[in-house]
């Protein structure tokens, strides 16, 4: 029987958040230790192709009546992955054995900071879908801890890695007074700390920052920010994987001052080339941040914030530390967990 994943809402058009980029390379990995692996993509998507990619209608309204097409229907298969966002809860009626990925538990601690599509769909439905899953996992033990607390059954660890492909990054250039931060626009990413952070800086450095718009009043005032700061921030949006890596090695600094996160994926990616770091210091931090990494409290000064990204620049880490900070991090050993689970088999 082949493995099923649900990338429906994961494949659609501009959408490259964390979760996103962790199904999409997931499923690339089961493909190269297993034949037997297909994936249900946003027809529109050109993320995916080839082989084992079943497009079909994509959005919302396909993600919902997914189990009713007529592709979905005639493929015969006991096990469902669902590895970026709940599945349809009509796939109930076929009765598959549903394997559910959560990412954070940050629908439950922090939902009032998302906005209502997300509370749909990361805190209500998921609640009501949980009882029915056959297995649920985590990337990091911290959020497989929380999680487990919050929906009381067992959760397991499967662990994350770097979205980006780390092989097509472009030679490091950190000769340019730059920081860079990475996330979508929204509350819990804190850009009100970089923001503040920003006229701190000397007059030669910019602050580049990747992400798509998202939600929340940090949102809806982001383009007058941007405005305010005469061109000290260069926001680059939804950025290619192409843009992404060269501002990756033509930064200095790495800085996240995220109130929290599930894994925090562009700071992984930041340490595994070998980029200074510059963190909030949460619990998901301490788990998984290069061991330079220089960890901020919530409540530090603007001012110190500035002058810990400036240190820290100039403490680039050896090749040493790098190489084996990297080996942490691995799409292989977290396909062959996620087959073992879906197959039934002990890890």
């Amino acid at each position: 029987m082949a493995i099923v994943l649900d990338l429906v809402l994961a494949t659609r058009p501009k959408a490259s958040t964390g979760i996103e980029r962790y199904s999409i390379n997931l499923f690339k990995a089961l493909q190269e230790i297993t034949p037997d692996v297909v994936a249900f993509v946003d027809s529109r998507s050109n993320v995916l192709c080839g082989t084992g990619v079943i497009p079909v209608r994509g959005g919302f309204i396909g993600w919902l009546f997914l189990p009713f097409s007529r592709r979905y229907r005639e493929l015969e298969f006991d096990s469902l992955i669902c590895p970026a966002f709940p599945p349809s809860p009509f796939v109930l009626n076929g009765k598959p054995s549903i394997y559910r990925i959560i990412h954070d538990d940050f629908p439950w601690t922090r939902s009032r900071k998302m906005n209502f599509r997300g509370r749909l769909l990361f805190k209500y439905l998921e609640s009501a879908l949980s009882p029915f899953y056959h297995s649920i996992c985590a990337p990091t033990e911290p959020v497989a801890r929380s999680l487990a607390a919050i929906l009381k059954r067992d959760v397991a660890l499967v662990g994350n890695a770097p979205g980006l492909d780390l092989v097509d990054a472009p030679p490091a250039d950190r000769g340019a007074s730059q920081v860079i931060t990475v996330g979508t626009i929204e509350p819990r990413k804190n850009y009100d700390a970089v923001m503040a952070m920003a006229p701190h800086l000397p007059t030669s450095w910019s602050v580049a920052i990747v992400g798509r718009k998202g939600w929340g009043k940090i949102a809806d005032d982001w383009e007058r920010y941007i405005d305010e700061e005469g061109g000290r921030l260069e926001w680059h949006g939804h950025a290619s994987d192409e843009t992404l890596l060269s501002l990756y090695q033509k930064s200095s600094c790495f800085l996240s001052m995220s109130l929290a996160e599930g894994f925090n994926m562009p700071l992984v990616e930041a340490g595994c080339l070998g980029l200074p770091v510059v963190c909030s210091d949460i619990e998901i931090h301490r788990a998984v941040a290069p061991p330079w990494a220089r960890f901020a409290p919530l409540s530090i000064a603007a001012e110190d914030l500035a002058n810990a990204v400036i240190q820290s620049s100039a403490e680039l880490p050896s090749q040493e530390a790098v190489a084996e900070y990297r080996q942490r991090f691995s799409w292989r050993e977290i396909a062959r967990t996620v087959a073992l689970i879906a197959s039934g088999r002990p890890q």
